[in-house]
Order: C-alpha cells, then sequence, then structure tokens
C-alpha cells in the first residue's frame, strides 16, 4: 500500500522533461509581465483625446468654431483672431505658449496636433482656390478705387479672387465697408485677414469729419471699423472728458501704420 501511494509521485524522464518545459514557459510569462507592462497609459491617452476630439489644427488659419471644438476658451479664442487681424502669425507649434491665458495642461495637449501649414514668416498658405499672399510692411488699396493690375501687384491675389472682388463692388455700385469683402465668393478668410490691415474704402470727397464730434453712425461710415471698435473709441472719448487724440486712437485699437494712414485720409483729429 505504501509503495502504490508513492508511485503517484514517480515521473518518468519524458514527463519530468515535460514538466521542465512547462515550468520554463511559466517562469518567461511571468517575465515578459514584468518588463513589458500593458500599455494602459497610452490607451488612456488615445481614450481621452477621442473623448475631447482633438485634431491637427493650424493656428494660423483655424476658425473659431474648430478651436472651440478643441477645448479653446472663448477668450483665448478672441485673443487668438486678434492677433491674426494685426498681422501676427505663429512659426512654430511651440508659439501657442505666446496665448496669454491659456491653461499650460490644456497648452500640452494641444502642441502635439498644431501643424504649421507653411513655415516661412512673410508668406500665407491658402487653399486651392487662392495662392499665396505676400505680406508687405507699409501699403495702402482702396477698395473701390483699384483696378485689376493694383490689386494684382499689391496683394497677389490670384485672377480669380481679384475678378470676384470687381465684380462683387460692380453688383454693389460700390462698397460701403471693408468687411463687405467677406461675402465676396472664393476669396477665404485667411486671405481675407492678411490684406485687412492694407485695405481703405472712399467713397466721398467731401469735408473731412472731425473726430472729437463724430457719432457711432459717422464713425461707422468710415468702414475702418467693426461696431465693437467703434463703441471702444467712443467710451476712449467719454473717459477723457469728450476729447480723443490721435495718439489715443493709435494705442488704444492698436493701429498698424497703414490703418493709421488710411485713417488720417479720412477725419480731421489732434
Amino acid at each position: 500500500m505504501q509503495n502504490h501511494w508513492k508511485a503517484y509521485f514517480i515521473f518518468s524522464i519524458k514527463e519530468q522533461r515535460g514538466i521542465l518545459v512547462l515550468g520554463i514557459i511559466l517562469l518567461l510569462s511571468i517575465l515578459i509581465g514584468l518588463l513589458f507592462p500593458k500599455p494602459t497609459h497610452s490607451l488612456k491617452a488615445l481614450k481621452e483625446q477621442k473623448e475631447r476630439g482633438l485634431f491637427n489644427f493650424d493656428p494660423n488659419t483655424i476658425d473659431s468654431t474648430k478651436a472651440l471644438l478643441l477645448g479653446i476658451p472663448p477668450k483665448q479664442i478672441h485673443t487668438l483672431l486678434n492677433y491674426r487681424n494685426k498681422g501676427g502669425r505663429f512659426k512654430h507649434a511651440a508659439d501657442l505658449a505666446h496665448l496669454y491665458g491659456l491653461k499650460k495642461d490644456l497648452l500640452a495637449k494641444l502642441i502635439p496636433f498644431v501643424v504649421i501649414e507653411n513655415s516661412k514668416s512673410n508668406v500665407y498658405a491658402n487653399d486651392s482656390n487662392t495662392k499665396k499672399v505676400l505680406r508687405q510692411s507699409i501699403w495702402t488699396i482702396d477698395i473701390n478705387e483699384a483696378n485689376e493690375m493694383e490689386w494684382k501687384q499689391k496683394t497677389n491675389l490670384a485672377t480669380n479672387n481679384i475678378q470676384g472682388i470687381l465684380q462683387y463692388k460692380k453688383y454693389l455700385g460700390g462698397f460701403e465697408s471693408i468687411h463687405q469683402l467677406n461675402k465676396v465668393y472664393g476669396l477665404t478668410d485667411s486671405c481675407f485677414q492678411v490684406i485687412r490691415p492694407h485695405l481703405i474704402v472712399n467713397r466721398a470727397k467731401g469735408k473731412k469729419m472731425q473726430a472729437n464730434t463724430m457719432r457711432f453712425d459717422q464713425w461707422q461710415s468710415l468702414g475702418l471699423f467693426q461696431d465693437k471698435e467703434i463703441w471702444q473709441i467712443l467710451r476712449l472719448k467719454k473717459s477723457k472728458g469728450g476729447i480723443v487724440s490721435w495718439r489715443d486712437l493709435v494705442i488704444e485699437l492698436d493701429l498698424t501704420q497703414a490703418q493709421a494712414l488710411a485713417l488720417k485720409q479720412k477725419i480731421v483729429i489732434d
């Protein structure tokens, strides 16, 4: 009986080899698990990206709707658009850190998705309907008086864009505001924002208006400012006792040299 019990623990050479192989396999599986843990962090990051809807974007061309989808707060979106409107451009992904008020954790998540379409500092890349628009330091163009040749020489817009502008001007009987260019078919917002600081619109050759007596509608008739910028001027004038200086306007609205020259041609101001 005792010998029969011990027989259960006696293995042949073949069985011993099998047990050894199984032991080695078990040991290797444990070592592999220790050396190569499951990528739980990567999966979590991918899940988080999917939930937030992150995607590649160019801060030089992204619009406000897509910026909201990325989780950028409205205040920072306004700062971004204002920076571009004044001729600013992001050259590197890290430049996004200069966007005032953007939280560090959101910045860290956005930077890997930044794709700058064109790294050259003086050229904006546009879609297939437009050519590259050359940004020059100082020049102006009157959108009511410029012909096709002047548009081409100064803005380097594509021919179809220039012809669209001229046809729309003919349809309207003349532009009332530079912002009406936004309605020209085929002209992208990125193109408009590049040339906007250089645009002026003259409708009358009469006497210049006095800046310190101008009403809202008179500022609006200049075609140079949006409504919110006009209210900004009027509030500034009120805070200054009804008198606004040339220096005040330049600083308050952060005017470019081209915008300042265009304004000087239209109003009288001390």
